[in-house]
């Protein structure tokens, strides 16, 4: 979507608009290797595959900027913008965007610093989830992975918000305002755990290196990384949970540490961001086998220490989206059930 966007194809044949609102879903600021001789669209980069693709290289955002690096002067909008025939965005991210495809670039300039976005673009953080998990997905190893992966779902955020672009787009009703890290609210830190916030979990490793964008020679042979642009990350609280995005129910109200990003066991570049994956850490049951195990995260016992208080917790969260428009009534009803 972010190609069809800045390539200018939102226009037809007799200059009409093509399509009203666009839904880039867990594509970070990246563009890929489309309209280029020997193109391979689709091509993505990560920290361990695809880096030096043509199309993962200046503009990472939407509205038109300068490349302090390269001296280039463009954005995702930038046809659409000449042509006026912008549509309506609501972008959605996992956190793990912020760490295998440069979305923080998304809201910062090529020095690091907050970027304002356009009346017509959304910016959404789901928060703490893995680029994707299936609706029944369970939490399990992965071969290459060392923890177990994360199980939570978009599909309700993106639902909701799917109903919002459609008011937005045939009644002029606007949707719900960004909820997304800025450098503006220290909400998006440099990669380092002690300025994440993330908590010390015993036997749990925060990643060594997260995937550091360059500025691309690409007319070399083979091509060459120049100067690396800054990259951030969401800020978190104790729990280890993102202080900016959309959380959902469960997650407002957890049972375990998620997070976007998961890292790599012994013989498969140990200590680096695994893949797409991310991790579920299970919350110690009780007060003395957190201690035991030198969890500085409060136990199940602790945080609820009544038969019914996370149930009751998370029902009252869920309507906190749904009056938010974040969370669809019927997916409301989803969430306290699979307690049991």
């Amino acid at each position: 979507m972010h190609d069809y966007l800045y390539l200018g194809f939102n226009a037809d044949e007799a200059g009409r608009v093509v399509f009203e609102g666009l839904m880039p879903h867990i594509s970070g600021g990246k563009k890929t290797f489309t309209n280029y001789r020997f193109s391979q669209p689709g091509r993505s980069p990560y920290e361990h595959a695809d880096m030096l693709y043509p199309g993962a290289d200046f503009p990472f955002t939407y509205p038109v900027i300068t490349d302090r690096l390269s001296g280039k002067k463009d954005g995702f909008l930038a046809r659409c913008l000449a042509a006026g025939n912008c549509p309506k965005i609501i972008k959605t991210d996992s956190e793990l965007e912020f760490y295998q495809q440069r979305a923080s670039l998304v809201v910062t300039d090529t020095q690091g610093r907050a970027l304002t976005m356009p009346g017509n673009v959304r910016l959404f953080l789901l928060s703490n989830l893995q680029h994707y998990s299936l609706a029944n997905a369970k939490s399990e190893m992965a071969k290459t992975c060392a923890y177990p992966t994360n199980p939570l779902n978009a599909g309700p955020s993106v639902r909701a918000l799917l109903v919002a672009m459609d008011g937005w787009i045939s009644k002029g009703a606007l949707p719900p305002n960004s909820r997304y890290p800025s450098r503006s609210n220290a909400t998006l830190v440099p990669p380092a755990i002690d300025k994440v916030g993330f908590p010390h979990i015993a036997g749990f490793a925060y990643p060594s290196r997260i995937a550091q964008p360059t500025l691309l020679k690409s007319d070399e042979m083979p091509p060459a990384k120049g100067p690396a642009y800054p990259v951030f990350v969401p800020k978190t609280d104790a729990d280890g949970r993102d202080l900016a995005g959309v959380r959902l129910p469960t997650l407002e109200v957890p049972a375990a540490t998620h997070t976007g990003w998961n890292v790599r066991k012994a013989g498969f570049g140990e200590g680096e961001l695994c893949d797409n994956n991310g991790s579920m850490i299970p919350f110690a049951a009780t007060r003395a086998e957190r201690l035991k195990n030198n969890d500085p995260r409060r136990s199940m016992a602790e945080r609820y220490p009544n038969d019914g208080d996370r149930a009751a917790a998370i029902a009252k969260a869920a309507q906190q989206l749904v009056r938010d428009r974040l969370l669809l009534e019927d997916d409301a009803k989803l969430f306290v059930p699979k307690l049991n």
